[in-house]
């Protein structure tokens, strides 16, 4: 962690306090992809309510204000958030306001000088949870102050699983989010319902940290005391401005290559390093990788061109990769246009071997690198100190 991020932590930050849980509560939580502070939290719970700070920093500065207003017996009477863009030029802000009734849920959204009113029908049970995160990023931070409060009120034994019915207190969308509690200490909430975010609560059910690397944003959330998450917000605008910002967390990127009389065509999103060990831990060995990041990386050919010692004819593809201990292989698939999380095995068309070296220094910036002359030339996927080869021929 940086010096600004000590700086905000100082006041009592790293100081849990490990008395009985009361009505009244205050704690932080930062979060981190790899080397980089993409998220902070700070909340304060009393009976009557919850109110509490997060901020954003990818692709830019945005901080976001919530409140929640209690019942006597612990639910939600009202949601208030407001969202004010720091760092993001083309967005604007937003305030959700809604209102909770026993079969219905009455949202007012003021935005951009709009003033909209909504109705939602609400299933018996249901909670407002805060998802954030933009663009491809979406879902990088969930309120965990909203989950200590949900997790405070469910009361479920070891390896049983609770489905709660949810909406957003942004997007005012309905859904359900389901929660398996491991053990006493150990709770899982779904992900997007493809993995797992792995929370860790002390022995009074205060959420000590929230381990996402298996989901498709690789965060580490750690609780602290309370921050100054205003405070954090303008610092981090300030380099967003200057240029200094986390920026996209994975870039789109592209490669265009002529080989003979064919044109070879990769769209793909570059993540980068931040630090991590990536082959066997970012990139899982025995498990298919979606070959970079956000949509699924495309291949277009518009002649057919050897890979490897296999033809694959003219077309639109997607690009996969199956790393293990021992080798790699380019997986060449038949559809295209889905999320790099939808991959349909049945849809393959080649596996081809790749050959496997390593760099002499890291690279931080995924690549997907194509050359050579006249109709012979080489692909290449290289990260962090791994480079994957395999030839290319075009007759």
């Amino acid at each position: 962690m940086n010096s600004l991020l000590f700086s905000l932590l100082a006041v009592g930050a790293l100081h849990i306090s490990q008395g009985s849980r009361s009505a009244e509560d205050s704690a932080g939580f930062v979060t981190l992809l790899g080397r980089d502070t993409v998220a902070l939290e700070s909340f304060r719970r009393t009976a009557s309510q919850l109110q509490g700070e997060i901020v954003i920093r990818v692709p830019g500065t945005v901080l976001l204000r919530y409140t929640l207003d209690l019942r006597k017996d612990g639910t939600v009477s009202r949601s208030v958030v407001e969202l004010k863009p720091l760092g993001v030029p083309d967005m604007v802000g937003r305030r959700v306001t809604i209102d909770f009734f026993p079969s219905l849920a009455r949202a007012t959204i003021d935005s951009a000088g709009a003033h909209l009113q909504q109705r939602q029908p609400l299933p018996p049970g249901s909670v407002p949870l805060l998802m954030s995160g933009f663009g491809s990023s979406f879902g990088i931070y969930s309120s965990l102050g909203m989950y200590e409060l949900l997790l405070s009120h469910l009361s479920f034994p070891p390896t049983a699983t609770m489905t709660v019915p949810a909406i957003g207190a942004v997007d005012v969308g309905m859904g359900t989010r389901q929660f398996i509690r491991r053990s006493a200490t150990q709770v899982d909430a779904d992900y997007f319902k493809i993995a797992w975010t792995h929370l860790t609560l002390d022995e009074h059910g205060r959420i000590m940290s929230a381990d996402a690397s298996e989901t498709t944003e690789r965060t580490q959330t750690w609780r602290t005391g309370p921050i100054d998450v205003a405070r954090a917000a303008r610092e981090f605008a300030a380099r967003d401005r200057a240029g200094k910002g986390v920026g996209i967390a994975s870039p789109a990127d592209s490669v265009r290559a002529k080989l003979g009389a064919a044109t070879i065509a990769i769209d793909y999103s570059s993540p980068r390093r931040r630090e991590r060990r990536i082959l066997g831990k970012v990139v899982p060995y025995d498990q298919v990788w979606r070959t970079g990041a956000n949509a699924a990386t495309v291949l277009v050919l518009d002649h057919a061109v050897t890979i490897g010692e296999q033809v694959v004819p003219a077309g639109e593809y997607t690009l996969w990769t199956l790393p293990k201990t021992t080798g790699v292989e380019l997986i060449i698939n038949r559809q295209h246009g889905q999320w790099g999380t939808d991959y349909d095995a049945s849809q393959d068309l080649r596996h081809i071997p790749m050959v496997v070296s390593t760099a002499p220094t890291p690279q931080d910036n995924f690549a997907i690198v194509v050359h050579g002359e006249g109709g012979a030339g080489e692909l290449r996927i290289q990260w962090d100190t791994f480079v994957w080869s395999v030839p290319l021929t075009v007759r």
